[in-house]
């Protein structure tokens, strides 16, 4: 069987209980297995594929998007702001099946979608030993 897991961080959502204010924000993620691949879909609303960049180290692969904010506006003064985007980085270990040098993404419509190809299945001619 093929592992993919979401990284886990020391003390997970315990920390974001306990010290609210400092919550990370990650974006919800959608994981699908197919008989051939894995698709992994991030919502990112607003964020351009320039300002996204994804790493592959040590079988990790990583999805960062660091936000600077716009300062310039055309507004003598804002009444109310509820549209943001937050930075986020999610972290993804991958398995060994998981041909990593053919994984493809894509962003339309505010969904980052990420194709895993698992690797095909190496097979080893059965033989037969004889007996002396």
């Amino acid at each position: 069987m093929t592992n993919l897991k979401q990284n886990p961080f020391v003390f997970g959502n315990l920390m974001d209980d306990i010290f609210p204010a400092t919550a990370t924000y990650y974006p919800p993620v959608n994981i699908h297995e197919n008989e051939n691949n894995f698709v992994i879909e991030l919502k990112v609303p607003g964020i351009k594929k320039e300002e996204i960049n994804i790493q592959m180290e040590k079988g990790l692969m990583t999805i960062i998007y660091n936000h600077s904010e716009n300062k310039e506006t055309n507004f003598k003064r804002l009444i109310k702001k509820e549209f943001s985007n937050k930075s986020f980085k999610r972290t993804f270990s991958l398995d060994e099946k998981i041909n990593s040098e053919a994984i493809e993404a894509k962003l339309e419509e505010g969904i980052l979608t990420l194709t895993l190809p698992i690797k095909e299945a190496i097979v080893t001619p059965k033989t037969t030993i004889s007996i002396k």
